[in-house]
C-alpha cells in the first residue's frame, strides 16, 4: 500500500517499522494556478497563528541577510512528511531542504514535492539528528513542533548554531512545561492531575521557557523575540478542556461549560477566520509576557 494512502493523518505514535508519524501535507490551495485564488489562500493561510510566526520571523531573518547575491539557504530541522516545509516554500517562493531523522517520512515527503512539482528537497539525518553540511552554510533553520521530541536540547542547539552563518538564525515554535509563575487554568488543572501535555508521550524534553531560554543564551543565540501560543486557551480551544474532562472521568461546571463553548465558537460567521485573527491580535499584543507549553521564538545567533 502507498504510504500516503497508509499514513494519511496520522499525528503522533509508531508506524511498523519502529518509527514515528507525524503527517502534515501541503495546502492544496496554495498551489493553485489562479492568482486571486492563491494570493486568498494565502490571506487565510497567514491567519493561523502558528504559520504566521513561522512564516513572519522566517522573513525578518530572510531580510536581514548581508550577502544577498547568493539564494538564501534555508532548512526545516524535524520536517516529517514536509507539509508545513512545502507551505512555506511556495509563500516565500524559495526551496527550502527539509531533514528529518525517520527515512519513511522523508520518503513521503520527497513524494509530495513531486507531486507539488517543488524544488523543495527532503533528506534524512543520522540518528544524532547532525546536518551534513559545513559550518556557517545556513542563512535560517525553521523548526515547528520538534524541539521537545529531541533527547538532548542543548546537543541540538549547538548544531543549529554550527551550520548558521553570524547573524543567521531561527524560527522557532516549541513545546515547553509550566513555568512556576504559570497561574493560566491549563497550569491549575494541571497541578491537580490533569495535565494537557502528558496526553502527548512522545514529548521527552520539555522545560519551562526560563530554562529554554538559557539553553538558548549558552549555545550562541540572542533571543529577539518571543511569543506565547496558549494565550487565552480555553477561550480558543474549549474542545481540548472537553477531551481532557473527558479522559479524566470529570464532570465538572468546566467541563459543561467548555463544552457548550466549544459548540457555540464554531458556529458561523465567528469560525474559523475570525476567531484565528482575533488570536492573532491578541498575541501579537499580548503574547510577549505570556506564559504557556508553547512558543514562537525568534533566535539570531551572535556567537
Amino acid at each position: 500500500m502507498d504510504n500516503l494512502a497508509k499514513y494519511r493523518g496520522q499525528w503522533g505514535g509508531k508506524i511498523e517499522s519502529g518509527e514515528e508519524m507525524w503527517w502534515t501535507e501541503p495546502h492544496a490551495r496554495l498551489f493553485q494556478k489562479n492568482p486571486i485564488k492563491r494570493a486568498l489562500s494565502r490571506i487565510r493561510y497567514h491567519s493561523d497563528v502558528r504559520q504566521f510566526y513561522l512564516m513572519h520571523y522566517l522573513k525578518r531573518l530572510l531580510k536581514q541577510r548581508t550577502n544577498t547575491s547568493a539564494p538564501p539557504v534555508v532548512l526545516d530541522f524535524g520536517c516529517g512528511t514536509g507539509g508545513v516545509t512545502l507551505n512555506l516554500s511556495q509563500c516565500l517562493g524559495i526551496p527550502i531542504t527539509g531533514y528529518d531523522i525517520f527515512p519513511t517520512q522523508v520518503e513521503m515527503a520527497n513524494q509530495m514535492a513531486a507531486h507539488w512539482k517543488s524544488s523543495c528537497q527532503f533528506k534524512v539525518m543520522d540518528a544524532e539528528a547532525k546536518f551534513p553540511l559545513k559550518e556557517n552554510s545556513v542563512d535560517v533553520i525553521v523548526s515547528g513542533d520538534v524541539l521537545g521530541h529531541v533527547p538532548h536540547i542543548p546537543e541540538t542547539l549547538r548544531e543549529w548554531a554550527r551550520v548558521l552563518k553570524i547573524g543567521g538564525g531561527v524560527s522557532l515554535f516549541t513545546e515547553a512545561s509550566y513555568s512556576e509563575n504559570d497561574h493560566s487554568l491549563m497550569a491549575k488543572l494541571a497541578k491537580d492531575g490533569m495535565d494537557m501535555c502528558a496526553a502527548v508521550p512522545e514529548h521527552i524534553s520539555l522545560f519551562p521557557k526560563e530554562t529554554l531560554e538559557k539553553m538558548f543564551s549558552e549555545a550562541g543565540f540572542a533571543m529577539v523575540e518571543r511569543k506565547s501560543a496558549n494565550l487565552l486557551h480555553w477561550f480558543f480551544y474549549p474542545k481540548d478542556y472537553v477531551l481532557l474532562f473527558q479522559r479524566s472521568g470529570h464532570r465538572s461546571f468546566l467541563y459543561y461549560l467548555s463544552f457548550v463553548w466549544n459548540k457555540i465558537l464554531k458556529i458561523t460567521p465567528f469560525y474559523p477566520v475570525p476567531v484565528e485573527l482575533f488570536r492573532l491580535f491578541l498575541t501579537q499584543c499580548f503574547g510577549g509576557k505570556a506564559y504557556g507549553t508553547g512558543y514562537f521564538y525568534l533566535l539570531k545567533k551572535v556567537s
